[in-house]
């Protein structure tokens, strides 16, 4: 039997979670209905292209897939259709919860930690998605794509979360999913966890020594 991971909580005053892929099972829906926009034109899409986007925001994940399916596929329409297609699954869908989130929330709350959101999804949809799953209520404060001025990997979201909490990013620790998010929590100061989803972390990021799991349950909780 695996050995759970301990957090010594008394070490931190706020806990800070990415979203997608990390609180919701989202990024797996949203390569899904990407998949099914590319096979609208006849194409099915590389997956190692796709990678890239995740844990960015809107803006330059979506440069970055023009960049890498250029002469592939007509983008502007596979985007619009793409963004249809997911926007109506979060607003007609059960958006799933990762497994033991709700419970690590829950102790996090009723020990008086603050807790934040730093994703990189718009504040507009990233309200709604929360909001639906009935998370929403558990943080202080939800810092979005749409209020920095650089994506994950750049530690400015993970830094203004922080100072919006009013704790040293020392203090805090960081939830991530994704490589980007691992490495812009880590370039603020702050302890991470990777909670892996769609993606193994790469030997880069698995440099920096951090812990890795495969599940809030992997998490003890006292």
């Amino acid at each position: 039997m695996k050995k759970k991971y301990s957090i010594k909580f008394r070490d931190f005053d706020a806990f800070i979670f990415d979203m997608d892929g990390l609180l919701l099972d989202t990024e797996r829906i949203c390569w899904e209905c990407f998949q099914k926009a590319c096979s609208s034109y006849g194409y099915n899409p590389d997956f190692r292209i796709y990678r890239n986007c995740i844990g960015r925001k809107a803006e330059e994940g979506n440069r970055l897939l023009q960049d890498g399916f250029r002469n592939i596929i007509p983008f502007d329409k596979v985007n619009k259709e793409w963004g249809d297609r997911y926007h109506e699954f979060i607003e007609n869908e059960i958006i799933p919860i990762k497994d033991g989130v709700m419970e690590f929330l829950l102790f996090l709350k009723e020990n008086n930690f603050k807790l934040a959101v730093a994703t990189s999804t718009e504040l507009k949809t990233a309200v709604k998605k929360l909001t639906r799953t009935g998370l929403i209520d558990f943080f202080e404060i939800i810092i979005t794509g749409d209020q920095v001025n650089f994506s994950k990997p750049d530690p400015e979201i993970y830094l203004k979360t922080a100072k919006m909490l009013a704790v040293d990013p020392k203090k805090c620790m960081a939830f991530e999913d994704s490589d980007n998010g691992v490495r812009s929590a880590f370039s603020a100061g702050i302890t991470v966890v990777q909670i892996k989803d769609m993606i193994e972390p790469s030997d880069e990021v698995i440099k920096f020594n951090h812990t890795i799991l495969n599940s809030f349950r992997d998490i003890t909780l006292k």
